[in-house]
């Protein structure tokens, strides 16, 4: 869109101020061309709301501090920083319903209801599991594995990373040394009040889970086990080792400008953000990674695609490969490889050192009209009433420098689904990345297995 275009949209806005009326719920968006022209523009989500002087909302993430004192500074900070964080919004996940019931709240979600940090206590277990998000994303991308282990008997508790939660532009200026800060407290916090600790992360989640071990001498024997889904390792894309630079240059701030529709994950990307998550990646492997890093006997369980175009999944093997320390026997290890994609394409050595769990779609009906698991699938189950299988959510981002093709990714009927990858992208006309994993219950499955392993 071109800088008169920008401005003539500008002024239609202003001039029409009913194309922008108060939204009733969350949900309530156009996706004709000319209604996405308008918001994008608009940028009405974009930028966070700033408190008045001396009433900025601060927390020091010393370990000291409760997590039940973390959880309403979290609820603060959106409420005072999220444009919309009171909108109504009517995605009735089986945890939103579950802290409904604990905390009394009103029958109808609201979006900092359904994207705050929670915890789902259980009322005298001894183990519990922390969950961190990824880039971009919120604890709402953990709605339906919190319910997985509160059935397991875990208490769960999940993290919001700093510049999450309120509005992109608040990933223009955070540090991955802030996510390194709530991090640390979050295991630290948990590892104090539970006498068995697991730790999940999701991309950039699981980079923030792996190097707070790697450059630690020793661990804490309440370590019992880490869960890791497309752990962040290096970026499919040289966008982020570029972003670094970028981000220097003045008034050049955004990679991608979007609707940002989506109540639970930003739309729009800064340049900061992915140099902030490529400093954090060059900390656990690659050429730049410290020699000093620390390999602990940690167990793994780890789910990958072989397709994934945010992260590049050989460096995940790479990375696996470093963590499992040369072992060259899976018999005697709990570690599992959950792995979408062709299993010839790991390395011999990982899949004689980690068991490796591989499944297929021949024999399982919601594979139908998905082509490849992507970056984007893997914690969400089908049945997840945003990102699911009957979700109203499409995710059309790559293709929203095209207005016609975004409108009909967002609005056609029987949309493949898939993930981006160029030969996709070639031969299918219009494409939804997938945002559900159809594998979700075999994933569940396996989960168990990996955790009666090590109890």
């Amino acid at each position: 869109m071109n800088l008169f275009s920008q401005l003539f949209i500008g002024l239609l806005i202003f001039i029409s101020p009913t194309l922008f009326a108060k939204q009733a719920t969350c949900l309530d968006f156009s996706f004709e061309p000319k209604a996405i022209e308008q918001h994008i523009a608009a940028g009405k989500y974009r930028e966070s709301h700033y408190p008045a002087a001396g009433k900025e909302i601060e927390f020091s993430f010393s370990p000291d501090l409760s997590f039940e004192q973390y959880i309403q500074y979290s609820y603060q900070l959106i409420e005072s920083k999220n444009p919309r964080a009171e909108l109504p919004c009517p995605i009735y996940s089986k945890t939103f319903n579950q802290l409904a019931t604990v905390n009394s709240w009103p029958k109808e979600p609201t979006i900092a209801q359904l994207i705050a940090p929670f915890e789902l206590a259980q009322p005298d277990t001894k183990k519990a599991v922390l969950l961190i998000h990824g880039l971009t994303d919120s604890p709402y991308s953990y709605h339906d594995l919190a319910q997985f282990f509160y059935q397991q008997g875990f208490t769960v508790r999940t993290l919001l990373l700093p510049g999450h939660g309120t509005a992109p532009s608040a990933l223009r200026h955070v540090s991955y040394r802030d996510w390194q800060l709530a991090a640390k407290y979050g295991i630290e916090r948990t590892v104090r009040d539970f006498d068995q600790v697991y730790l999940g992360g999701f991309s950039t989640g699981g980079a923030l889970i792996f190097d707070y071990f790697m450059h630690k001498d020793t661990i804490d024997k309440k370590i019992a086990g880490l869960f890791m889904w497309s752990p962040a390792s290096k970026a499919k894309s040289d966008m982020a080792w570029l972003a670094q630079y970028v981000d220097y240059i003045p008034f050049v701030d955004w990679i991608d400008l979007s609707m940002d529709a989506d109540f639970a994950k930003y739309e729009s990307f800064p340049y900061n953000a992915a140099a902030q998550v490529h400093s954090l990646m060059s900390r656990i492997v690659g050429e730049n990674a410290s020699s000093k890093r620390k390999m602990h006997d940690i167990p793994l369980f780890l789910v990958a695609s072989e397709h994934d175009q945010t992260i590049e999944t050989k460096q995940t093997f790479v990375l696996v490969d470093e963590w499992q320390q040369g072992k060259v026997s899976a018999n005697d290890d709990p570690s599992r490889f959950v792995f979408y994609g062709d299993k010839d394409s790991i390395p011999e050595a990982i899949q004689q050192s980690i068991s490796v769990i591989n499944p297929t779609c021949e024999t399982n009906p919601l594979c139908e009209k998905i082509v490849d698991i992507a970056h984007t699938a893997t914690t969400n189950s089908p049945e997840n009433p945003h990102y699911g299988v009957l979700g109203q959510y499409r995710n059309c981002e790559h293709y929203i420098k095209d207005i016609a093709l975004f409108s009909a990714c967002k609005t056609n009927e029987g949309v493949v689904k898939g993930e981006l990858t160029e030969e996709n992208l070639a031969n299918i006309k219009v494409m939804q990345r997938l945002t559900y994993n159809p594998h979700y219950q075999a994933m569940l499955t396996s989960l168990k297995g990996f955790i009666a392993a090590i109890e």
